[in-house]
């Protein structure tokens, strides 16, 4: 069984790359952006199993004066895939999640794991579409340093994601722009999620800065249902910031802040890196004038992968009870209502607890 996924990517297109994207940006710029499907076979368990990307296909696109003569009409990527996952959502009665994916992620890993998520979320009576925006990540975590020694791509990716801010904020505009436009008997009718993992989170930071220059304060439209911050590589005061989080709740009906204070990846983050505390490891440094639309869930308990290594760090993906739980988040639970969830008045939060 295959399913297909939805993409953006700034990246460069590359024959001799795998699946025709490398690691570099657009040559164009990393505000460029070009978007298509690709095709991933599930594997027969959902949660820990291996994915495969099988084709990638890219929407053409032909645009005057850059890649077509002047005269001739334009013809956007964005218009066709976009038409493509109306009619899937129209036909299914589906969801949109967006997903932007965290550090060393290849645009292989990019599609893979958005299939996952599409298929562990979904449920009968809430079906998931899924689409992700691949920044170009270096897809792996050590790289050569120009000699015989190799360095943390950490940096790489890093100031790869903050380059990226331009080309998703279009692509959120692009998404503005055509459901504007589409006559009322062709709009789908349904909701969109966003989720941001890891590094992921520092990337929809630069993007919602780029997004929000168009908009006064609070007037931002809300795009999404639901924003899902898991195992966030960004700082503990993000939401305190206006530089950093402090419009994101504009965007969406409800924030979920997903954090575990065991999540290794993110110590590394923190003592290594010289960042400040990290949001995915104990949530946000104060709650003072949090918005209340910002739902905290800790996954301290139930973050490890049935005792695989993994530093705690993705179990947004592979561990049952945290599926579980976003699947009643997307289903319209109410966070008081949610099976596994003991609330902590003193942390305003809920813990996530295994089932035994």
């Amino acid at each position: 069984m295959s399913v297909t996924v939805y993409f953006a990517t700034n990246r460069n297109l590359d024959d001799e790359a795998e699946f025709g994207f490398g690691n570099q940006y657009n040559p164009d710029g990393p505000y460029c952006v070009r978007y298509g499907a690709a095709e991933v076979t599930v594997p027969v368990d959902r949660l820990v199993g291996e994915y495969r990307l099988e084709s990638v296909s890219v929407a053409p696109e032909s645009i005057p004066g850059l890649n077509a003569d002047p005269a001739a009409p334009v013809v956007r990527g964005s218009d066709r895939v976009f038409d493509g996952l109306r009619d899937r959502l129209r036909a299914n009665g589906a969801d949109l999640l967006i997903l932007l994916h965290g550090f060393s992620c290849s645009f292989r890993d990019s599609l893979e794991r958005a299939a996952q998520l599409r298929e562990v979320y979904s449920t009968a009576a809430r079906p998931l579409e899924v689409a992700v925006f691949a920044w170009p990540s270096d897809g792996r975590i050590l790289m050569p340093d120009g000699g015989e020694l190799f360095k943390l791509s950490y940096f790489s990716d890093r100031t790869d994601a903050e380059a990226s801010r331009e080309a998703i904020a279009r692509s959120l505009r692009r998404i503005i722009d055509y459901f504007r436009n589409l006559p009322r008997g062709l709009q789908c009718g349904q909701r969109m999620h966003l989720m941001a993992h890891s590094m992921g989170n520092y990337v929809l930071r630069h993007a919602v800065q780029s997004f929000a220059r168009d908009f006064k304060p609070g007037g931002m439209p809300r795009l999404f249902e639901s924003i899902f911050l898991m195992a966030a590589d960004e700082d503990d005061d993000a939401f305190e910031c206006g530089h950093k989080f402090a419009r994101l709740p504009e965007l969406a009906a409800s924030v979920h802040v997903y954090f575990a204070a065991n999540d290794g990846a993110l110590g590394i983050s923190d003592l290594t890196k010289g960042n400040p505390d990290r949001l995915g490891q104990a949530g946000p440094r104060t709650l003072t004038d949090l918005p209340r639309k910002v739902v905290l869930v800790d996954c301290a308990a139930v973050s490890d992968i049935n005792g695989l290594t993994d530093a705690h760090h993705q179990y947004y993906r592979s561990r049952a009870e945290v599926v579980a739980d976003v699947q009643a988040v997307l289903a319209g639970r109410r966070p008081d209502e949610i099976p596994q969830r003991v609330f902590a008045a003193a942390a305003r939060a809920f813990r996530l607890m295994p089932v035994r």
